[in-house]
């Protein structure tokens, strides 16, 4: 299913679900960091290099649902430019550009009573995320990926407020599988039993309506 269709069906459910109208739009910044994983030899599965996601900016949007006094269902959307590289203290060579897109669907418990100026949260999201190298022969990806925040709402005004977070994210790379393949050219990649584990602070403005 693509992104677009995903995202589309997630918001329906929600609106269906929520039962309030308490609506969150937060446009997001971070810096993530981490990201490394190993390749293999196909036939003989012995280790041949490690690879590295390169710290760097990201950013994206959350859109949330207010359900209950403490709980809140989103969907979120993440973006983060970067490159790949081969992973080594100062001796790492860049191999080519590389933008990892999330897209999930999760919730938020809150703590503290509703109304309260700072609301410390835990969260959780499901979803998808998609590897885009940038060089055109090399194929996208679209991997599992699971992520798990903390943080805190802080009250601005009856309409605005700051989201300051925490969050983890773990995209799955399929055990025996090849990746990065371009036509004609082979693949890249032959991880078995990977991921890509990152972890990110971020930061961005609340808009509730």
């Amino acid at each position: 299913m693509k992104p677009c269709i995903l995202t589309a069906a997630l918001l329906v459910i929600a609106a269906a679900t929520a039962r309030s109208q308490t609506v969150e739009i937060t446009p997001v910044v971070g810096y993530r960091v981490g990201g490394s994983f190993a390749t293999v030899g196909a036939d003989s599965g012995t280790t041949i290099t490690d690879y590295e996601v390169e710290d760097a900016v990201s950013f994206g949007v959350h859109l949330g649902f207010r359900v209950s006094h403490d709980g809140e269902i989103e969907v979120l959307y993440s973006r983060q430019n970067t490159r790949l590289a081969t992973d080594g203290l100062f001796t790492g060579e860049p191999l080519f550009d590389l933008a990892l897109e999330t897209w999930q669907a999760g919730g938020n418990y809150l703590f503290a009573e509703e109304g309260a100026r700072l609301r410390p949260y835990i969260g959780a999201g499901l979803g998808i995320t998609r590897l885009l190298p940038e060089p055109a022969p090399l194929q996208d990806e679209t991997r599992f990926s699971a992520s798990f925040a903390a943080g805190v709402k802080v009250s601005l005004a009856r309409h605005l407020g700051l989201r300051l977070e925490a969050r983890g994210f773990f995209t799955v790379l399929e055990s025996d599988r090849q990746t990065f393949c371009g036509s004609g050219e082979g693949c890249l990649v032959h991880a078995s039993g990977s991921d890509i584990s990152q972890g990110e602070v971020r930061a961005g403005l609340v808009l509730r309506f």
